[in-house]
């Protein structure tokens, strides 16, 4: 979803006339966290695509501790709103991934069951989990599926992000432009 957010965001930012370069001006304060966020990560995907596995206990704390850190990241931006909305979706996305042992729950009645087998398994993600009785927040989860990949589904947090992801991208796009002087 992030894709198409960051594509649309795009093309309203050329609607409005405005230009990819002006991405260029912002000022990400805390980058660095964004970095560790993405490294802890993707040191996870690795450790479980691999026979080492030797973070495999350490899966959950260290998931919940990169959302965190895109959490302070987001907020640490300041008061621009496509920054406080992507930030919103993130903590929404946090919250849940928290309450369930760092693991994202999955809605798999809206999965083709391939999926479902794969992600009961534990061989799909060492990010999700199915959804059962022992859920909690299970409406922050994934849930809603997207109408052209039934693989794929997203939960509210994912929505709120796109969103800020669009709103964010097409208003840095467009140059701001000096108030006027009115002549007295």
């Amino acid at each position: 979803m992030l894709w198409e957010a960051i594509i649309l965001g795009t093309i309203i930012g050329w609607l409005r006339k405005g230009r990819l370069k002006h991405l260029s001006r912002l000022n990400l304060e805390g980058w660095p966290l964004v970095l560790v966020a993405v490294l802890i990560q993707a040191a996870i995907w690795v450790d479980f695509t691999t026979s080492f596995q030797y973070l495999k206990s350490f899966y959950s704390s260290l998931y919940i501790l990169s959302f965190i850190l895109l959490v302070m990241f987001f907020f640490i931006q300041g008061s621009q709103p496509g920054f406080v909305i992507i930030g919103l979706g993130i903590l929404l996305n946090t919250l849940v991934i928290a309450a369930n042992e760092g693991m994202m729950p999955v809605d798999s009645t809206n999965l083709p069951s391939y999926v479902f087998e794969e992600l009961a398994s534990g061989e799909k993600s060492p990010f999700h989990t199915t959804i059962d009785e022992d859920t909690r927040l299970e409406q922050l989860g994934d849930r809603i599926a997207v109408p052209y990949d039934r693989s794929r589904l997203l939960s509210i947090g994912d929505i709120v992000l796109a969103a800020g992801a669009v709103v964010l991208i097409q208003q840095n796009m467009v140059k701001m432009r000096p108030a006027r002087r009115w002549r007295k």
